[in-house]
């Protein structure tokens, strides 16, 4: 028999131990999930982040007109 030939056998052989492992398992619903508590986007979360816009152009290397300039990449 050939190397090729026992790869076959033996993934065969894997397979049909997963199928039938498989067989035993139960299937069942469950729902697979979950829900924020506080939406990002809400009126509240935007309060928040009042800061942020100072913060971003503090940090920014450079900045016009309240705005943050950037260079745009060539590809």
């Amino acid at each position: 028999m050939s190397c090729e030939e026992e790869i076959r056998k033996e993934a065969k052989k894997i397979m049909d131990e997963f199928v039938k492992a498989l067989e035993k398992v139960k299937e069942g619903e469950e729902d697979v999930g979950f829900e924020l508590e506080e939406d990002m986007r809400s009126p509240e979360a935007k309060e928040k982040e009042s800061g942020f816009k100072e913060r971003m152009l503090e940090n920014a290397p450079k900045k016009k007109d309240g705005f943050v300039v950037a260079e745009k990449k060539q590809w």
